[in-house]
């Protein structure tokens, strides 16, 4: 049954208006709704409850708006209804009581919860205003005595014994009235409070606000000032302004809360404004309320004093928040895709998923500047829903094209798994859409790292309906490496921010070895991402990881772009992402003394030692027994000591330069042919390479050093081999499953106008096949493919076009030896023919 109103007045003869009794009842939110120029305006709303929705505007748009974001799914056509502009009037006319009319439904709270509000318009009758003016109040059904009604003067709240905000604002005006200076309003926001229930019970939770509420009426009392109740876990002091004092009343309150054996996740935030006569009880409130929101950010400075600057940023964010609304209305939203890519290959294995806001002018609103405020104010999933169904839509429409898919991934946040069924969201995603699981991975993104059972139930239900499940930003958060243990991931993804820690780069490095070694020891596949450099993806390489994402690759780009990309066979990889244990090592293993000897980590290790640099003079300062047999001279000693002395005039300067390029690059080290003089009168070539070890007193290196004297040698005739001879020898190798291109003799450079380096670097990533005749590319790469499993001979003619754009004729001769001393496979020669 619903509540009946009652009437209150101070004479009995004549009942109060109702407008001014729901008016002193604790309501949510005050709208005035003009039927004429069809025009809404808020004047009231609770802060920090509900979603954020359009506080004004059109009637439409208003109504649209509000029942998308705010009302429950299952309430909307009523409350469209309800609230209908067509019928209004006449429904108030017909009603029980003339002017009014109620209705229930449940608003989203800013948390994500649902809660239970009433609606009561207000017409002519109750409010003598002209008939098209309606004034709707919100109460909120858990706040209200049951056994007053709305209409009831109730000044106090019974659970805490403080004012409600109505009566609050009253007494303050007084107190301002008859004492006009030095008071400040102290917003007081008691954080997590929802969660402090979860943990200790409703019970333990109003007992809480009990507390709270005998402390500030105390404090009401001895200053003369006004305390009040707001609802939920919220409180308003108006309270002499004296710093150390709102400090020890900030102290007060955190006791409370530490009784309960905790304090860093449910401490209090205090937002203090200073009255003055420029403003009102309620702004003052408001102004409070949005300093106690920025404290709430910090975790060192939990009161904070209002500054006008505040109402910027609250501009700024009810500005995103109006524009998105709009976005998502009028299509301006849509998804990026940047690939993932094999480390070796560069084959395209799946994209992530990235939100774009392109405004009709063109301009795009940067990714950095939306996603937090719709964090702050609870509407993420709206965007996150809306980026799931697009990659969706547009995979169905790439599948029934009849191309090949590829995993694409996207972000999932701990606001979603709060506020939507996560798991069975997607799981009817993949049935409206008619898509294999395979084709959708699900990235936990950094804000769901935290050690919560729904986070974790998510993420095991979403695995046993076969979602790859990755947990992004690994090791940039507080509780990764525990939440890696409970939540059983199948891919990690690494930032390679580790690789770029300003001056404390070994540090970095040593971060990114060690998550990369736990990695592969719980047998988990990672992707780093944010690779920018050729340094980061050798070292990366180096160090075993297998996927990669990053500007260097591919930077986010439209669908179309991938779409084009992706389309071509050889630039994808469709085996999905492995974890391969078998090629997987850490060096440090070498060092453990009960498993190698001196002596066989020395064999394994070759020839290494240690260099100290003072200025110009070089010394070997500590060397193994290989670097030594690597030299050659009995006379060894002659060598460590300045050891430049050695080495040929012509290349000292480029052994300094060496050095000093150690120290830039800590990843990979330097390295140099350098030719030293032998006591004997005869010239040896040695590769050098450095590593940077310290920098104290004087320069310190570590590194190795390699007699290449025959190597160089034969380098220089198969140098003078591609002077000599007109064409082109490129020998294929087969290293673990993967041909790897050496270029042994290069006639055609200065014809393909291609050096060694990159016509095998062409070859390898496939931007060599992108040069032949399109009109003869697909019959040359499947002859090669036949003649491959029948390991057949054969030639045949194509034509190719050069670095300059001009086309040349050659003929290329593949050759199968499949030689296992040297690993080759086949032997291809590349020369010109006449056409």
């Amino acid at each position: 049954m619903e509540p009946q109103i009652k009437y209150v007045s101070s004479d009995q003869n004549q009942p109060a208006s109702l407008f001014m009794q729901l008016s002193l009842a604790p309501y949510d939110g005050l709208l005035e709704m003009d039927l004429r120029r069809r025009r809404v305006s808020t004047l009231y709303r609770a802060k920090k409850k509900y979603a954020a929705a359009a506080e004004k505007g059109p009637f439409e748009d208003v109504l649209r708006g509000s029942t998308e974001l705010l009302v429950h799914p299952d309430d909307r056509e009523g409350y469209l209804r309800f609230f209908d502009p067509a019928t209004m009037l006449r429904r108030m006319r017909e009603s029980e009581a003339p002017g009014v009319l109620r209705t229930r439904h449940r608003y989203k709270m800013i948390d994500g919860d649902w809660n239970w509000v009433e609606a009561i318009l207000l017409g002519s009758a109750q409010t003598g205003m002209p008939e098209h003016i309606i004034y709707a109040f919100l109460f909120d059904l858990n706040d209200q005595p049951e056994e007053d009604g709305y209409g009831a003067n109730v000044q106090r709240s019974e659970l805490t014994g403080l004012l409600w905000e109505k009566p609050f604002f009253a007494r303050a005006r007084e107190v301002l009235h008859e004492h006009p200076k030095d008071w400040c309003v102290i917003a007081i926001d008691l954080e997590h409070f929802k969660l402090f229930n979860e943990w200790y019970g409703r019970e333990q939770g109003d007992l809480l606000l009990k507390q709270v509420g005998a402390r500030l009426s105390r404090a009401e009392a001895e200053t003369g000032g006004a305390a009040c109740y707001l609802g939920q876990d919220d409180f308003a002091l108006l309270y002499p302004y004296d710093e150390r004092k709102v400090e020890l009343l900030y102290e007060q309150i955190h006791g409370l809360i530490v009784q309960y054996g905790t304090s860093v996740g449910f401490l209090p935030a205090f937002g203090v404004c200073m009255t003055d006569d420029t403003g009102t009880i309620e702004q003052f409130c408001d102004r409070a309320a949005m300093a106690a929101g920025r404290a709430k950010s910090s975790y060192h400075s939990r009161i904070r004093v209002f500054d006008p600057l505040m109402y910027e940023k609250a501009d700024w964010d009810y500005h995103i928040l109006s524009d998105f609304q709009k976005a998502m209305q009028e299509h301006e939203l849509s998804f990026y895709l940047q690939p993932q890519c094999h480390i070796v290959t560069e084959r395209i294995v799946g994209a992530e998923s990235l939100v774009r806001w392109k405004k009709p002018d063109g301009k795009m609103v940067s990714p950095a500047v939306f996603i937090p405020v719709l964090e702050e104010y609870g509407f993420v999933t709206d965007l996150d829903k809306f980026v799931w169904e697009e990659v969706c839509k547009w995979q169905k429409d790439w599948i029934d094209g009849g191309h090949t898919p590829l995993p694409i991934s996207v972000n999932v946040s701990q606001i979603d798994i709060f506020t939507i069924d996560v798991p069975d969201f997607f799981e009817n995603l993949l049935k409206k859409y008619e898509l294999p699981v395979e084709v959708i991975k699900i990235e936990i993104t950094e804000s769901a790292y935290v050690d919560n059972g729904a986070v974790a139930d998510a993420v095991r239900r979403l695995r046993e309906k076969g979602f790859l499940v990755l947990m992004d930003d690994f090791g940039s958060g507080y509780s990764s490496l525990n939440m890696l243990r409970n939540l059983n991931v199948d891919i990690i993804k690494l930032d390679a921010q580790f690789l770029r820690m300003g001056g404390d780069d070994r540090k970095g490095i040593q971060i990114m070895e060690s998550i990369v070694n736990m990695a592969k020891t719980m047998g988990v596949p990672i992707i780093v991402e944010g690779v920018e450099t050729r340094q980061e993806t050798d070292f990366l390489s180096g160090l075993g990881c297998r996927y990669v994402q990053g500007y260097y690759f591919y930077r986010p780009m439209p669908k179309e772009e991938f779409q084009a990309l992706i389309d071509n066979p050889e630039h994808i990889d469709t085996s999905g992402f492995h974890f391969e244990a078998k090629d997987q090592f850490h060096t440090r293993e070498f060092l453990d003394q009960n498993i190698f000897s001196d002596a066989m980590l020395n064999n394994i290790l070759g020839p290494i030692a240690f260099f100290s640099q003072h200025g110009k003079e070089l010394d070997v300062v500590r060397f193994n027994r290989q670097l030594y047999d690597e030299v050659g001279s009995p006379v060894f000693q002659d060598y460590t000591q300045s050891i430049q002395r050695m080495v040929v005039q012509e290349d000292l300067p480029r052994l300094y330069e060496v050095l000093d390029q150690a120290l830039s690059d800590p990843l990979s080290g330097t390295s140099a042919v350098i030719r030293f003089n032998r006591l004997d009168g005869s010239i040896s070539q040695f590769r050098l390479k450095f590593f940077l070890e310290e920098d104290e007193g004087g320069r310190r290196f570590y590194g190795s050093a390699r007699d290449v004297t025959q190597l160089t040698k034969l380098n220089e005739q198969m140098s003078l081999l591609t002077q000599l001879s007109p064409d082109s020898v490129v020998l294929l190798r087969n290293l673990g499953g993967e041909l790897c291109f050496q270029v042994a003799t290069h006639g055609l450079e200065e014809k393909l106008g291609l050096g060694r380096t990159a016509l095998e670097r062409e070859l390898h990533n496939g931007a060599f096949r992108e040069r032949i005749d399109p009109a003869e590319r697909e019959k040359l790469v499947q002859t090669i493919v036949n003649a491959g499993m029948r390991m057949d001979d054969f030639s045949v003619p194509f034509h190719v076009t050069t670095a300059n754009g001009t086309q040349l004729l050659l003929r290329m001769r593949f050759d199968s030896v499949h030689d296992k001393a040297s690993g080759v496979e086949y032997i291809m020669i590349l020369r010109m023919c006449a056409d």
